[in-house]
């Protein structure tokens, strides 16, 4: 979807801040807000594209005014009121006053001693595809020009663009797909890259160029019409 989390290629929002040795949390709530989202994952309460997508939803102002892990804590408390995990005045008051749905209730909690390594091994990413790749290494492709309502992980400066295979990466769990309760889609998926000058016209450097990861839903044949 088109909100204010896509900032790629934008200008204007002054020069990036550094901290030197900074820690993994600055306060404690940014640790449990970390914990509480990671372990919700795990149980399968939702999936990490649901999670982003939730957070893609908060409003323009107040994902520029809010830090990195309150749009964790804003977009996990939205996924707990529209699964029906929690009401608005549970997440309120603290205190719960309704049963979770039978599929909650039904869930395992993790384990605590094989946390560190499903952490460490992340999660399944493959997924499986019944046709065979439409594009090989070299191929030139051009991005479609989509402007969904929904999860894309498609970004808006890259549309419409031109760029060439570097590399086939597989089947890979279909993003779009699982942030609307079709988890098990798989769509092939490409390094490609773009010049500088295809992006940014004659102001980029001679040797500016940027690898984006893309599923094959996302490109077309050089010479088609970017627009879908």
């Amino acid at each position: 979807m088109n909100s204010i989390h896509d900032l790629g290629g934008m200008t204007g929002f002054g020069p990036m801040p550094f901290e030197d040795n900074e820690p993994v949390f600055h306060e404690e709530w940014e640790r449990r807000t970390f914990g509480v989202n990671i372990l919700s994952l795990m149980a399968g309460l939702y999936t990490a594209d649901e999670s982003r997508h939730a957070m893609e939803r908060i409003p323009a102002l107040r994902w520029l005014k809010s830090p990195y892990y309150e749009h964790w804590l804003d977009g996990t408390a939205t996924l707990l009121v529209e699964l029906g995990i929690a009401t608005e005045e549970e997440l309120r008051t603290g205190k719960a006053t309704e049963g979770v749905p039978d599929w909650v209730a039904k869930l395992k909690a993790v384990p605590a001693e094989a946390v560190a390594a499903i952490v460490a091994t992340n999660h399944n990413k493959h997924g499986q595809v019944d046709h065979a790749p439409l594009f090989k290494k070299g191929d030139r492709v051009r991005t479609k020009n989509i402007h969904p309502k929904t999860h894309t992980r498609l970004p808006r400066y890259i549309r419409g663009h031109v760029g060439v295979i570097h590399e086939y990466r597989g089947p890979f769990f279909y993003a779009d797909k699982r942030t609307i309760h079709d988890p098990e889609v798989a769509c092939h998926t490409y390094s490609v890259r773009f010049d500088g000058k295809e992006l940014w016209g004659e102001s980029a450097g001679p040797k500016d160029a940027v690898y984006i990861e893309m599923y094959e839903t996302y490109l077309i044949p050089e010479q088609e019409q970017a627009d879908d």
